[in-house]
């Protein structure tokens, strides 16, 4: 099981560097928190659990007031992006949608037909109106082809039990600080069945790589013959956080084009030679 902190202290600070840096205003009021050695000690952060099943049986609560199963709220047969955020957040979570809106736009994917977005809140004092805001706010800049059908995005809330528990289950660890929250800004990616297939940290996404992963994740579902016989070629590096060449995938699909050229070749070679025969039979 990885961990990663994308937010607050993303890299491995000491205690004593991370207050100066709050008491110099490195951190904007957002990141800030009231006892950093507090965070630093405790469990707040992306733990990444590959694999790990998500229960998509539990219940949460959309924009309309509907309380649904997850596994109601994305298309069926479908890989889903999860964002954990709290709507009140003034700052990363914000962030964290303005990089997540900004792939939607520029996904080569179709939003609702392909895959869908889950943004669950993990603050459950939070409801559905809170919820409501952040979605008109960020649905208005949906552009091009994710705006064909925006039913494929989902803001939610849920109960402290089925809140905690999901958020345990893919890994996302959190604490309460004053009004606020500490934690991490990360994308977790699920196969059609709930699987975790793949995390996406940072507030910022690459188009490419999250394409790839979420063909990854649909097992066959979507993306054309080319996209799926990339996968071979390319294998998430989960310390660089993208998709890279891999050597094997290369090797496989060269040698499978070295046999296809020699078959073709023969083919050639054969007609070419069956004509001559029968030109001297004659």
């Amino acid at each position: 099981m990885r961990r990663s902190r994308s937010l607050l202290f993303c890299s491995p600070a000491r205690k004593a560097v991370a207050t100066l840096c709050l008491v110099l205003g490195s951190f904007s009021v957002a990141e800030a928190v009231e006892h950093p050695e507090e965070v630093l000690d405790s469990q707040v952060g992306i733990f990444t659990q590959l694999g790990a099943k998500v229960d998509l049986s539990r219940s949460f609560t959309d924009t309309a007031g509907q309380t649904k199963s997850l596994r109601d709220f994305v298309a069926p047969g479908k890989p889903i992006i999860i964002a954990p955020v709290y709507y009140r957040c003034p700052r990363l979570c914000g962030l964290l949608l303005d990089g997540t809106y900004a792939l939607l736009n520029s996904l080569p994917l179709t939003l609702s037909k392909d895959y869908s977005l889950l943004v669950i809140g993990f603050n459950p004092a939070e409801d559905s109106t809170d919820a409501l805001k952040v979605m008109d706010k960020f649905n208005s800049r949906l552009k091009a082809q994710a705006t064909s059908d925006r039913s494929g995005v989902k803001f939610l809330v849920g109960s402290p039990e089925n809140v905690s528990a999901l958020m345990g289950e893919i890994g996302f660890r959190y604490m309460k600080d004053g009004a606020d929250f500490a934690h991490s800004a990360a994308l977790m990616i699920l196969t059609p069945s709930g699987e975790i297939s793949q995390y996406f940290t940072g507030i910022e996404f690459p188009a490419w790589d999250v394409r790839l992963s979420l063909i990854e994740a649909s097992k066959g579902a979507i993306g054309s013959a080319m996209d799926h016989l990339l996968l071979y070629c390319f294998r998430f590096d989960p310390l660089q956080g993208r998709y890279t060449w891999a050597v094997v995938g290369l090797l496989r699909v060269g040698g499978a084009l070295t046999i296809v050229g020699l078959l073709s070749v023969l083919w050639i070679f054969g007609r070419r030679r069956g004509g001559r025969d029968r030109a001297l039979a004659a």
